[in-house]
C-alpha cells in the first residue's frame, strides 16, 4: 500500500508541506493541518507500514528500505515545489530522504524543517527495540505527552507498542555514512521543556546538516510541542514556506 496520505485537495495545491511523524506515530497527525495552513500550502504526510492506513501491514525492513518506499510514494508531488517536516525520528527520516532525493532527481526539497530532534546524542539516554515493555512505558512517561490512563491501558499499549518497536529498529538500522550537505534552508523547531532535547546541540547538529543553516525557532511544551501547541507551530510553518518561494506564497486563509 502507498505510503502517502495526501490530505489536501490536489487541485489547489501550489507547494507540498510532506510530514514525517514521530516514532510510533502515523500520517493521521498531520489531517487537520490542511485546514489550517495558507491556501495553496498542500499537506501530505508518510507512514511507515504497521500502523494507521498501512495496519497489518508488515513493518518495515531497515532504514534505507522505508527510505527508498517514501521517496518512491512522494514523486507524484514533485511537479510542485515541496518542504518537509519531521518531527523526532520523522526528522531524521526527512533529512535521509532529502538525501535521497537529491540521489534520484538532483535537486533538494525548498526546505526541511527538523522539529524536537537531535541527531548526536540525545539527553534522554537512547531506547533499544528490544527493551522490555515496562522499560518502554518508562521511557514514554519520561518523554511526556502521553496521558497515565493511557499507559497504564493494557489494550493501547498493545497497539502502540509493536509500532514503537519496528521504529525504533528503523532508527537502529540508520547507516548514511558520509555526504555532502544539503544546500536548501533546514530550520530548527525546539520545545522549550522536551526532556530529550538539548537546544544548542540540537541547533549544532542541523546546523552541519546544511550550507544554509536558519535561526532555530522555540515553542512551549515538551518533546510533543508540536501538537500542545500547534497554532503556533503552524504560523511557523507558513512563514517559512513563504520564505523558502521569497515571500509568494500562499494567501492565508
Amino acid at each position: 500500500m502507498n505510503a502517502l496520505r495526501v490530505w489536501s485537495k490536489t487541485d489547489e495545491v501550489r507547494m507540498w508541506l510532506i510530514c514525517l511523524p514521530p516514532g510510533g506515530g502515523d500520517a493521521r497527525l498531520f489531517r487537520d493541518w490542511a485546514g489550517r495552513l495558507p491556501e495553496g500550502l498542500g499537506v501530505a504526510a508518510l507512514e511507515l507500514p504497521g500502523r494507521g492506513g498501512r495496519k497489518g501491514e508488515p513493518w518495515a525492513d531497515g532504514a534505507e528500505a522505508a527510505v527508498g518506499e517514501f521517496a518512491d510514494a512522494v514523486e507524484p508531488l514533485l511537479e510542485r515545489p515541496v518542504l518537509l517536516f519531521g518531527h523526532s525520528m520523522g526528522a531524521v527520516l526527512a533529512l535521509d530522504l532529502a538525501h535521497e532525493l537529491r540521489a534520484r532527481h538532483g535537486r533538494e526539497p525548498l526546505a526541511l524543517i527538523a522539529a524536537a530532534s537531535e541527531l548526536s546524542r540525545p539527553r534522554t539516554p537512547t531506547i533499544r527495540p528490544e527493551a522490555s515493555d515496562g522499560d518502554l512505558v518508562r521511557w514514554l512517561r519520561d518523554l511526556g505527552g502521553t496521558p497515565e490512563e493511557l499507559l497504564t491501558s493494557a489494550e493501547f499499549l498493545a497497539e502502540l507498542l509493536p509500532v514503537l518497536r519496528a521504529d525504533l529498529g528503523v532508527a537502529a538500522d540508520r547507516n548514511p555514512g558520509a555526504r555532502a550537505p544539503l544546500t536548501c534552508h533546514v530550520h530548527v523547531y525546539l520545545g522549550e521543556q522536551d526532556p530529550m532535547v538539548d537546544g544548542l546541540a540540537a541547533q549544532r547538529d542541523w546546523a552541519a546538516q546544511t550550507t544554509r543553516e536558519q535561526p532555530p525557532r522555540s515553542f512551549p511544551g515538551g518533546h510533543f510541542f508540536v501538537q500542545e501547541t500547534a497554532g503556533p507551530v503552524l504560523a511557523a510553518l507558513a512563514e517559512d514556506a513563504d520564505a523558502a518561494v521569497g515571500g509568494r506564497l500562499l494567501r492565508s486563509r
